[in-house]
């Protein structure tokens, strides 16, 4: 089969004939229908992602396909593309519980952009409490957790401000959002204050560095801000006075250390929303395989616009 193969970190990704997976105990065998790629796969390839497993591998650490027995499943996580070889490729071996059932309504291209972003967001979302009648800001809203963040905020009953540094992705961001800001780090909070005067219950933050001291001294009280990433720089200072006087509380988030069935349920119950029509999913391109570098290289470059998918 084809699978799209990594020998070593930071060198480019090629195409090669490989032996099928065979399925182990407890595995099952998946044809893909799509490869997702994500930042985290960008990172692995990068080698900043520290447990990532021998090399060569096949990368991608979620996607779509059938089973043998003609089930239609999503499945992240479990070690692919980081341990084990991924979802870049024709065929995969899947652990069972990993396994989510995609219900009919549900398209393989919505389901395959919908696994890391879409956890992230529900369990972001679960981490700040957010609820009705919540004020939530989201940053980076053009990203794909943040989409869909957005969208599940509002089905709560939250009142949405998406953040953007770009004019040009208002119009994107804007069809989710009760207020859009395009700010800076040093222009945040004033941005921010003008809409919501009072400040935030919760904030999701994949940016981190010069963004984590405005964001803190945005939190209502008892506000949380949820850090899950850090694009614009790995180290954050601010007072802490702000955050104590408030009883706010600053909480991180990574899906690795997830069981991979919690994981599975959260991307069914994804699933079901896009079903119901209250949860879209913004893809902006699929791929050969052969173009895993360029898509990898628009990831990194910030200008993928959307969800990416490989297809086999």
């Amino acid at each position: 089969m084809r699978a799209v193969r990594q020998h070593a970190y930071g060198e480019p990704l090629a195409v090669e004939e490989v032996p099928d997976p065979v399925a182990g105990d407890g595995e099952e065998l998946v044809e893909v229908a799509y490869g997702a790629v994500n930042p985290l796969d960008v990172w692995i390839g990068a080698g900043a992602v520290a447990v990532a497993g021998p090399l060569p591998r096949t990368p991608g650490c979620e996607g779509v396909g059938r089973t043998a027995d003609g089930r239609r499943v999503g499945f992240r996580g479990a070690g692919l593309g980081l341990v084990r070889d991924g979802a870049w490729a024709e065929r995969v071996a899947v652990p069972a519980d990993a396994l989510a059932a995609i219900p009919d309504g549900c398209d393989d291209r919505d389901a395959a952009a919908l696994g890391i972003p879409g956890v992230t967001a529900l369990d972001c979302l679960d981490l700040a409490e957010v609820g009705d009648g919540s004020t939530v800001l989201v940053l980076g809203a053009s990203g794909g957790v943040s989409t869909i963040a957005l969208q599940l905020a509002r089905t709560r009953g939250a009142r949405v401000i998406a953040q953007t540094t770009s004019p040009n992705r208002v119009g994107q961001v804007s069809r989710y959002a009760d207020d859009v800001v395009v700010a800076e780090a040093d222009t945040l909070e004033e941005a921010v204050r003008e809409v919501a005067p009072d400040g935030v219950d919760a904030i999701l933050d994949p940016l981190a560095g010069p963004f984590a001291a405005p964001c803190v001294r945005l939190l209502a009280a008892k506000g949380t801000l949820v850090l899950y990433g850090a694009s614009a720089g790995p180290e954050f200072a601010f007072g802490p006075q702000e955050m104590y006087r408030k009883n706010a509380r600053v909480v991180g988030y990574s899906g690795l250390p997830v069981a991979p069935a919690a994981t599975a349920r959260s991307m069914e119950a994804l699933y079901a929303l896009v079903a119901a029509g209250t949860l879209e999913a913004v893809i902006a391109d699929e791929l050969p395989l052969e173009e895993a570098n360029d898509a990898v290289a628009r990831i990194r470059e910030n200008r993928a616009g959307g969800k990416l998918l490989l297809r086999p």
